[in-house]
C-alpha cells in the first residue's frame, strides 16, 4: 500500500483522487493494458478500472464498454449475470476504486484467476505509487514532499479562510509563501498592493464551498508581472472531520492560458468563416439579382446583331451593348470589392483632412450635384481630420452623398448637412439630407444588407449602404441611421481610436 497518513472521511478520499491525478485525466497505456490482461485472465469480454468520485463513477480504463463515467449509484452488476470486482485500496486500506471483470454468462473464477486479478490490482497501486515520492506519516512532510512538487497550484485554507499551505505552483516566491501562512486574501492583497476585488471574489468562493459543502469550479484571468493576461482553471472543495464538521478547503489551479488562446483563435476563425459564408451567400444572391438583367440584355442584343444584315443597325445595336457591358463590369467590381474589404487586414490608415477628402468626392459628383441644385453645408471645425484609410473615407462620402442625390424628394430642393465632432477618443461624422427618407419600422433590419433598396431608381443596386457599413466595421467603427418616410435621413458614423491632435 502507499504509505500516506490515514484519510478519515469522504472528502479526504476524494481529495486523494485529485492528488493522485486520477479523475478527468487522459487515457494512459498502463491502465489500458491492465484491463486487457484482466479480461484475458478472467476470460471475459468486459473489464474496467473505476474510481468513485462525489457523484459519479469514473472509468479510468475499460474494455468492452464505451462510457467513461456513470452516476455514482449506478451498478453494473444488474447489467451482467457475471461480475467480479477487486477493490483498489490505498492510504491504509482506503478503497478508492475497483478492478472489475464482467460477462454475459454466469460462471466461477478459478483460484489462479482470482490471484491473477489481485496481482493486477497491486500493479495499479504500483503505478499510482510511482507518481509520488517516498514520504512518512507526517502531514507537514506530506505537504512538502508531494504538494510542493505538483506543478498545479495548490492552497489549503482553514475554517476561517486563513492560509494553511501554499505550494510553489501557487506562489513562487519563498518569502511571500512564508508570509501568507496564517493570513487571508485581504491581508495578502494589501501587502502586494493588489485590487481588493480579487480578495473579495476569493472570499465569496470560499464561503460558497464552506456553506454548501460542495466543490466548485471556475475560470480566473489576471495579469502576470510582465503584463500578459493568464487564465487559470480553479477548483475548490471542502474537507470535513468524522463528525461532518467543516475543517478546511483545498484549492487546485491549472494554467490554461494556451488552451484559452487556442479557443480564442478558433473563435476568430469560426467568426471569419461565418462572415465569409454570409458574404458568399450575399454575393450569390446579388449576382443572381443584379447581373441577371444586364446578362439577358446582352444575350438579346447579341442575337439581334447576329440576325440583322444591315450594317447601320448592327452599329446601333453594338452601341447599345457597350453601356450594358460597362454597367455589368462596374457592378461586378463593386461586388468583388465589397467581399474583399473584411479580408484586407493590412489596409493603411492615414491622417485624412475631412474637407480635402470631401472636396475630391464633390468634384467627382459635380454634374449630379449641379443637376439636383443641392445645397450643401459643411462643419468640420470640431474634428477637422480622422485617422482612416483614404480609400474607405472617400467611398463613405461618395455613397452617402450619391444616395442623397439619388433619393431626393421631388417636392423640395435637396439640402445636405455634413458635420463632425470629437467625443471620448472617437470622432463622429453625420450626413443629413431632406430626401425621401426610409421607413425604419418596416426596414430596420435590412438597412445595410446587400441588395436591399427602399425606393425605385434605375441606378439602384443595393450596394452603397452595404459597402459603407462594411468599410466602417472593418476599421472597428459603427454606423446607424435616423429616418422617417418623407423626412430625410441622418447617417451617423463613429470612427474609433482617434486620439490625435
Amino acid at each position: 500500500m502507499i504509505n500516506l497518513p490515514t484519510l478519515k472521511n469522504e472528502a479526504e478520499r476524494i481529495a486523494a483522487l485529485y492528488v493522485l491525478e486520477i479523475l478527468d485525466t487522459r487515457e494512459e497505456p498502463e491502465f489500458d493494458n491492465i484491463v486487457k490482461l484482466a479480461a484475458i485472465i478472467a476470460n471475459t469480454p468486459i473489464a474496467t478500472i473505476s474510481f468513485v468520485d462525489e457523484d459519479r463513477i469514473w472509468f479510468k480504463a475499460s474494455l468492452g464498454v464505451k462510457f467513461t463515467e456513470t452516476p455514482r449509484d449506478n451498478s453494473l452488476q444488474q447489467d451482467y449475470p457475471f461480475m467480479v470486482t477487486v477493490p483498489i485500496a490505498v492510504y491504509n486500506n482506503l478503497v478508492i476504486g475497483h478492478l472489475s471483470v464482467a460477462g454475459y454468462e454466469a460462471f466461477k473464477l478459478t483460484e489462479s484467476q482470482n490471484e491473477g486479478l489481485a496481482l493486477l490490482v497491486q500493479q495499479i497501486i504500483t503505478v499510482l505509487q510511482l507518481r509520488l515520492p517516498v514520504i512518512n506519516s507526517s502531514i507537514k512532510e506530506f505537504y512538502e514532499s508531494i504538494l510542493n512538487n505538483i506543478p498545479s497550484d495548490i492552497v489549503v485554507f482553514d475554517a476561517e479562510h486563513k492560509y494553511l499551505f501554499a505550494n510553489p505552483g501557487a506562489i513562487k516566491n519563498d518569502e511571500l509563501r512564508k508570509y501568507i501562512i496564517g493570513k487571508d486574501d485581504f491581508e495578502y492583497a494589501a501587502y502586494r498592493n493588489r485590487d481588493i476585488k480579487i480578495a473579495q471574489e476569493r472570499r465569496d468562493q470560499f464561503l460558497q464551498v464552506k456553506n454548501t459543502g460542495k466543490a466548485i469550479v471556475w475560470e480566473e484571468s489576471l495579469l502576470n508581472p510582465e503584463g500578459d493576461k493568464i487564465t487559470f482553471l480553479r477548483r475548490m472543495f471542502p474537507m470535513h472531520d468524522e463528525h461532518g464538521n467543516f475543517v478546511m478547503a483545498i484549492g487546485f489551479g491549472m494554467d490554461i492560458t494556451e488552451r484559452k488562446l487556442l479557443e480564442e483563435k478558433q473563435t476568430v476563425i469560426m467568426d471569419q468563416l461565418s462572415i465569409q459564408n454570409t458574404q458568399l451567400l450575399d454575393f450569390c444572391n446579388i449576382v443572381s439579382h443584379n447581373l441577371r438583367g444586364p446578362l439577358i440584355n446582352m444575350s438579346m442584343l447579341v442575337e439581334f446583331i447576329q440576325e440583322t444584315k444591315e450594317a447601320e443597325e448592327q452599329k446601333l445595336l453594338v452601341s447599345k451593348l457597350e453601356p450594358v457591358i460597362e454597367n455589368l463590369k462596374n457592378t461586378f467590381n463593386e461586388l468583388v470589392e465589397s467581399i474583399q474589404i473584411r479580408q484586407n487586414g493590412d489596409i493603411k490608415a492615414d491622417i485624412i483632412i475631412l474637407n480635402v477628402c470631401l472636396q475630391e468626392v464633390l468634384d467627382g459628383l459635380h454634374m449630379e450635384i449641379k443637376r439636383a441644385r443641392a445645397k450643401i453645408r459643411i462643419n468640420f471645425d470640431d474634428a477637422p481630420s480622422v485617422v482612416y484609410p483614404h480609400k474607405y473615407l472617400a467611398s463613405i462620402f461618395y455613397n452617402l452623398i450619391s444616395n442623397a442625390i439619388k433619393y431626393q424628394s421631388p417636392d423640395r430642393q435637396l439640402s445636405l448637412e455634413l458635420a463632425s465632432r470629437r467625443q471620448d477618443g472617437s470622432i463622429f461624422l453625420t450626413v443629413k439630407d431632406n430626401g425621401l427618407g426610409i421607413d425604419l419600422l418596416k426596414h430596420k433590419d435590412s438597412i445595410f444588407k446587400i441588395g436591399k433598396i427602399f425606393h425605385r431608381h434605375p441606378d439602384a443596386k443595393g450596394l452603397g449602404l452595404f459597402m459603407t457599413k462594411t468599410q466602417v466595421e472593418a476599421m472597428g467603427g459603427k454606423i446607424w441611421v435616423e429616418s422617417a418616410p418623407d423626412e430625410g435621413a441622418k447617417f451617423s458614423i463613429e470612427f474609433v481610436n482617434q486620439n490625435i491632435n
